[in-house]
Formats: structure tokens, sequence, C-alpha cells
């Protein structure tokens, strides 16, 4: 594994949301990407393929929702990784996210020791797979 900093991207249409998650990873060392809307955050993946995209399910003000989003990333790297956040606790929801190959899921509000653990995991299964 190289010892470059990670990408990490933050797709929420909560400007505070996404100011204040990229602003913590980039202090724990990340480098981050952030977007308030699912197309911004496709072409944000397309251009700099950020090793972890933490991507909201809900997204009433972007064109297009999270699972959209996911499914979009995933169609340019099926491989990508990507963590869903939500309000929502549906199992409905979580099912449809997994479906479309999301590598986990997390509940808002978020808290960054609870992130920390899942970015871990998902990063442990990714090396752990190759």
């Amino acid at each position: 594994m190289s010892d470059a900093p990670l990408k990490l991207l933050v797709v929420d249409d909560e400007e505070g949301i996404v100011d204040f998650t990229t602003r913590i990873y980039t202090r724990k060392g990340f480098i981050t990407f952030g977007a308030t809307d699912g197309i911004k955050a496709v072409e944000i993946f397309e251009k700099e393929r950020p090793g972890i995209s933490l991507i909201d399910v809900h997204m009433p003000y972007s064109p297009i929702d999270g699972i959209e989003t996911l499914k979009r990333i995933k169609n340019i790297d099926k491989n990508a990784i990507c963590i869903m956040v939500t309000r929502i606790t549906e199992q409905d929801t979580v099912a449809v996210a997994k479906e479309f190959g999301a590598n986990a899921y997390v509940l808002k509000p978020l808290e960054m020791e609870d992130l920390d653990k899942v970015i871990a995991d998902v990063l442990k299964k990714a090396e752990e797979a190759k």
C-alpha cells in the first residue's frame, strides 16, 4: 500500500456538513474533496479517484440523490469504496444501497469516532481483498 495520503470525497447537500467533515479529515492527513450535489460529486470522483466516498443518501437539494450518485460512481469504478450516510433507518434503503455496491452504511448525526471505525474497517477489508 502506498504511503501517499488517502483521498476522501464527502457528498452532502448540507454545505456545513461537507465543510466540517472535510476539515476534520484534512487534519487527519486525508486529501479531501467536497460536493453539495451528486452531479458535482461524480465529476470530482471521475477526476480525482478518491479512495473513499462518503455519500449522503437523502439530498433533496441535489439534482440526483445519494443512491443515484452511488450508481454513477460504481459505473466509473466498480471497486470504489462508498460509505452511505443517512438519517433514514429503513431497511429497504440499506438494501438498495448494498445492492448497488455500498461498502458500509452509517447514520446521522455522524459521530466522528464511529465514522473513523467504519473507514478503518472498509479500508482493512479492501486491503485484505487485494
